[in-house]
């Protein structure tokens, strides 16, 4: 299947939901490609981390479309780094930049070059001290509308798609119903046009908090750490490497090379 283009995405607003997971490997890629996951979605602390996991990325998912979050310690500098560092990420591979906290003018320069990008509403983690800390946002009416306000600016601004994060399910609704452009649910509810998870939360990766909106549809920590410590019985006790694990030679020659080397 052709990898989706920013207008096949597009069309599927009101019709069905677009499904999104955070991938950084390989290996993750390939099994959600596989899986029929629509939208991939990156991020990176350097231009180098970015092109390193964009490639791996890429490669373990040729037809998926990839939205690529760009380095906030260079592509947040100014305009020229943001298109710089967009261009980058297309190049390897990217078909939309990903934004959060990224300052409005840089993202009007990204929707004047036409290079597709979704915004961030709602809760940012980029700005958490500013917010006292993880928390909802939008459960008063002024607060719902400054959100209402930022997606048109978004929409104004040639983003193709908002990231809404932990907002009121009946207001990311309301969102998505009275804006033209794709929102995608992070904690949101079920009523905005995509639903975007951690690849580790629906894993179930690690140990650490799983937030409310997520959902672990595995256990893998739990599965590696009991693997890890059966290795690590084996090894001690002896059962491994078992005669199955091992390569053997034949009798002639291993007398022959224990001749030559004394």
């Amino acid at each position: 299947m052709a990898r989706p283009t920013v207008k096949d995405l597009l069309d599927l607003k009101g019709k069905r939901k677009i499904v999104l997971v955070s991938a950084f490997d390989y290996w993750t890629a390939h099994a959600c490609e596989s899986a029929g996951i629509d939208m991939l979605v990156t991020w990176a602390d350097t231009l180098e981390h970015m092109k390193i996991v964009l490639e791996r990325v890429r490669s373990g998912a040729p037809d998926t479309f990839i939205g690529a979050g760009i380095p906030q310690n260079y592509a947040y500098v100014s305009e020229s780094n943001t298109l710089n560092a967009a261009m980058i990420a297309t190049g390897l591979g990217a078909d939309a930049i990903y934004c959060s906290g990224l300052e409005m003018e840089k993202c009007k320069a990204l929707g004047k070059q036409k290079i597709p990008y979704v915004g961030h509403v709602g809760y940012l983690p980029v700005r958490n001290t500013w917010f006292g800390g993880p928390r909802a946002v939008g459960k008063t009416w002024k607060e719902a509308l400054q959100v209402y306000n930022s997606v048109l600016a978004y929409q104004e601004a040639g983003a193709i798609a908002v990231e809404v994060e932990c907002v009121p399910f009946k207001v990311a609704a309301e969102i998505t119903r009275h804006t033209d452009i794709l929102t995608f649910s992070m904690g949101s509810g079920p009523d905005c046009d995509g639903q975007f998870l951690f690849d580790c939360d629906i894993l179930g990766s690690h140990n650490g908090h799983y937030p409310r909106h997520s959902k672990k549809y595995a256990d893998f920590y739990n599965l590696s750490l009991n693997a890890f410590k059966q290795y690590r019985q084996e090894v001690q006790s002896g059962d491994f490497p078992a005669k199955e694990n091992t390569i053997d030679i034949e009798s002639e020659d291993l007398k022959e090379f224990i001749r030559q080397i004394k």
